[in-house]
């Protein structure tokens, strides 16, 4: 059940990464930091069920100790109840340092690499953030559907999202591109821009 719990979590920070990938997309000034903007969301996922887990070990790990040592504890709920609001505050602030410098250096590096390299990096992630949503879309699609034709609808719209997405990416990568840097590259701007000379 607790497996079911931290996998429905990081879907729900994918579908929410590939909810903040649309928006950038769709407003031009912040197109350029989509794939990074998703990323950061999409990466609370997993930091808040490393954070979940910590939580139990020591949960358990702390009543165990109390009861090997037959301890009395009698304000143990408010002791526990201010470690938990310190652990969330300590745990939220952690987090949010580790997702916004790794984003930041995925913007960094992801601007660094070819046109094509980008190009085929932009496809596939676009792909997967397609199949997040199509997968919601495909799950309330069968909720609505209560025949066994509605089972095909998850699959189906999951298919169908990736394969759209990527093929739109793949079109548009420029879009996705922004400008070339101008400090600590290692290409070329027109290895960046795709224009180099066969």
């Amino acid at each position: 059940m607790i497996l079911i719990l931290f996998a429905l979590i990081i879907y729900a920070f994918l579908l929410l990464g590939a909810i903040v990938f649309l928006a950038c997309v769709l407003l031009p000034p912040t197109r350029r930091f989509a794939l990074s903007a998703a990323f950061w969301v999409a990466l609370w996922g997993p930091c808040t069920v490393l954070l979940m887990a910590f939580a139990g070990i020591g949960l358990v790990a702390g009543s165990a100790l109390m009861n090997a040592e037959s301890l009395q504890w009698t304000n143990a709920p408010k002791v526990l109840g201010e470690l938990g609001w310190s652990y969330l505050i300590v745990g939220a602030s952690i987090t949010s340092l580790v997702t916004t410098s790794v984003a930041w250096l995925h913007q960094k590096l992801i601007h660094r690499v070819t046109f094509a390299l980008f190009s085929v990096y932009a496809s596939a992630v676009s792909a997967g953030i397609g199949s997040v949503l199509g997968c919601a879309l495909g799950w309330w699609l069968a909720a609505k559907e209560h025949t066994y034709l509605g089972l095909w609808w998850w699959p189906l719209a999951t298919i169908v999202w990736a394969a759209g997405f990527g093929a739109v990416a793949h079109k548009t990568t420029r879009a996705l591109r922004g400008k070339a840097p101008t400090r600590f590259t290692w290409i070329t701007p027109e290895e960046f821009a795709g224009s180099e000379e066969p």
